[in-house]
């Protein structure tokens, strides 16, 4: 039986600008990329280095996490006037539409489950309904950790368990990165998990350790894809921080439009002419037990966040139509 565990975490960057580095320091921004190189994510790399890994995955539209999650749920760029608005044209638009999760249902899936929050419940996103887990109001109360400890502890490992012979495909999408915002990217002095994007990625890789483990000790390790992907990243030390008053490369400020920026010169007051685009930077890695050899510690140099679904169709012989591509 071939199975997919698709992590979404919010805010995860990918990569990042090589000549940009954290005052005082060797580090980059923190990025998957740029951890893994240093060593200082050994889960991810763990997964990277016997797995299939986009070097620089990227969002090409927007990076609102409620755009960017349609587009990891049907692997297609939506156009502008159907994204979400809070408005009833947008529901009356995204009932027309067929994500890959409803797809993979109809199409042979006996069991699939769907750990979200919100509106990406609705159809044209990760629509599922008979089988869908609402995180309850009060998670969001939680520090950002807790919270995503919990969906995953609380949520999904029990959901897989309950179907330990018939699931196919489980998803998690945990969004704790994305509140680790108007922050250091990295600080010397104890802060806690939840106090810098630096701390957050190290809890995030004892958390993928956690799921490797579960995977392994209920013996669904060797027929596991996992994929892991984000919607988007952030802006840090570019024109776009420097606008907002940030008088530091080591300042996180969220990820708001416009998402194309340049790298700032801080010295100099002024833009160093070099892409920035922290906001468009997304992760993408395909491992898992169930990797076929030839595809273990390959790289692909570029890819878009609208490839990870077709790729994920492909894992599971899912017919699916998309403008994505696949990886394979």
């Amino acid at each position: 039986m071939k199975r997919v565990f698709y992590l979404i975490i919010d805010q995860l960057a990918g990569h990042w600008e090589e000549s940009v580095k954290i005052e005082g320091t060797d580090l980059p921004p923190a990025n998957v990329k740029g951890y893994h190189e240093q060593g200082l994510i050994p889960n991810f790399s763990q997964l990277i280095d016997n797995g299939l890994w986009v070097k620089r995955s990227w969002n090409r539209e927007r990076c609102k996490t409620v755009a960017a999650l349609k587009y990891l749920a049907t692997g297609s760029y939506a156009r502008a006037e159907t994204l979400y608005n809070h408005s009833s044209t947008w529901f009356l638009e995204a009932e027309k539409e067929m994500g890959f999760f409803e797809a993979a249902k109809r199409h042979y899936l006996d069991k699939l489950t769907v750990i979200t929050t919100g509106n990406p419940f609705c159809k044209g996103y990760f629509y599922v309904p008979e089988i869908m887990q609402r995180i309850p109001a009060y998670y969001r109360k939680m520090a950002p950790s807790f919270r995503d400890e919990a969906v995953v502890r609380d949520l999904v490992f029990p959901w897989m368990e309950s179907f330990p012979d018939t699931w196919g495909l489980a998803h998690a999408y945990i969004s704790g990165m994305d509140a680790i915002t108007f922050c250091p990217s990295y600080t010397e002095a104890p802060c806690g998990r939840d106090g810098s994007k630096h701390t957050y990625m190290l809890f995030l890789d004892g958390l993928i350790e956690e799921i490797v483990q579960f995977l392994k000790t209920n013996n669904w390790w060797e027929e596991t894809y996992i994929v892991i992907a984000s919607d988007h990243g952030y802006h840090l030390g570019c024109t776009v921080a420097a606008e907002a008053g940030v008088k530091t490369n080591n300042w996180c400020a969220d990820h708001p439009e416009p998402w194309d920026c340049e790298v700032w010169d801080f010295e100099k007051g002024r833009s160093a002419g070099i892409p920035s685009n922290g906001c468009r930077r997304t992760t993408f890695i395909l491992s898992g037990g169930a990797l076929e050899a030839k595809y273990r510690g390959k790289t692909i140099e570029e890819a878009e966040i609208i490839d990870v679904i077709p790729t994920i169709a492909e894992l599971l012989d899912v017919p699916y139509k998309c403008q994505g591509k696949s990886i394979l």
